[in-house]
């Protein structure tokens, strides 16, 4: 072999060793590049689920209207998207009701979205009706809206108390929009015994119109079954209305022009302590019986029933 074969074969040793080094070296950069960009998209994913979790948490203490959940986790898990699900359920004097899911989707993309269909209903009339069980929702009315003949704008208030009170066997909530803001102490003044004060409704700003809001009330659930609420269950909601007030997706979250997580924070900011907080309304439960104790109060200016279902002794 000749020394100029010789200078070729190593040449081409070298060569070929560089082009090795090359591929490997590139093969460990793509690798690396290929690991770092699934780690920041998972980051980015996680960042958007815990978006989409703490607004729907945010949602079931500040605005779901006698509506409490038996759950939240994350569902249809992929590479990088999924969703938030919660079940929900009414308590009526001791008996649940199904109520409508709340679902999220999230991804690295996008991240985390709204709700689908948040407290979505149907309407009929003035009445409206959960969109997923279709059970009756109680809606309650801005009374600082007013026709020229002094009624309430938009659909005309209903007042269905007395046909509640009339029913027999029965176990109902009613929603009773106060025509002035009561306190807590006053409320419970006014109600007869055997009626629970199950949510409070903390009212709008302005001339809101809540007959377009769906069932997107602001309120918070009462401390126990008796429908009785103490300084530290008042402490916790307004923990909850500050925070939320400040994060972007609720505090970006509007009604028709009302920003109702926004007025949450005002609201807790103006009334503090519970012994000063006044309520727009309230969801009363009770038996047909004891509802029936109510009669016609001249303090409510509006009564629209929701679940009316028939009293068991089993639950």
């Amino acid at each position: 072999m000749t020394s100029n074969q010789e200078f070729k074969r190593l040449a081409r040793r070298v060569k070929l060793r560089r082009w090795g080094m090359t591929i490997l070296i590139a093969g460990v950069v793509c690798l690396g590049l290929g690991f770092l960009t699934v780690q920041t998209l998972n980051a980015l994913t996680r960042k958007a689920s815990d978006r989409d979790n703490a607004f729907m948490s945010d949602v079931a203490e500040i605005m779901a209207p006698n509506i409490q959940i038996s759950d939240q986790y994350l569902v249809n898990n992929k590479l990088f998207s999924g969703q938030v699900l919660s079940h929900r359920y009414k308590d009526i004097e001791g008996q649940r009701v199904a109520w409508s899911p709340m679902t999220a989707d999230y991804s690295w993309a996008q991240g985390g979205h709204l709700p689908t269909a948040l407290n979505a209903t149907d309407e009929q009339g003035a009445r409206v009706y959960d969109r997923v069980t279709q059970q009756k929702v109680p809606v309650f009315y801005n009374v600082a809206r007013k026709r020229q003949a002094g009624q309430l704008t938009g659909s005309h208030p209903l007042q269905e108390l007395g046909q509640v009170e009339r029913t027999k066997g029965q176990v109902a909530e009613v929603a009773l929009t106060f025509q002035h803001p009561l306190t807590y102490r006053q409320i419970q003044q006014r109600l007869p015994q055997g009626v629970h004060a199950a949510w409070y409704w903390l009212g709008v700003s302005g001339k809101a119109d809540t007959t377009v809001m769906a069932n997107n009330f602001v309120g918070l659930q009462a401390g126990d079954a008796r429908g009785r609420l103490t300084q530290q269950d008042y402490r916790a909601f307004r923990d909850v209305a500050r925070t939320a007030s400040h994060q972007a997706t609720a505090a970006g979250f509007t009604l028709n022009g009302f920003a109702p997580f926004k007025y949450a924070g005002q609201y807790v900011q103006r009334y503090p302590q519970l012994t000063t907080a006044r309520f727009a309304g309230v969801i009363v439960t009770g038996t047909s019986a004891h509802l029936k104790r109510l009669g016609t109060p001249s303090w409510v200016a509006a009564s629209a029933a929701g679940v009316v279902t028939p009293q068991t002794t089993v639950k």
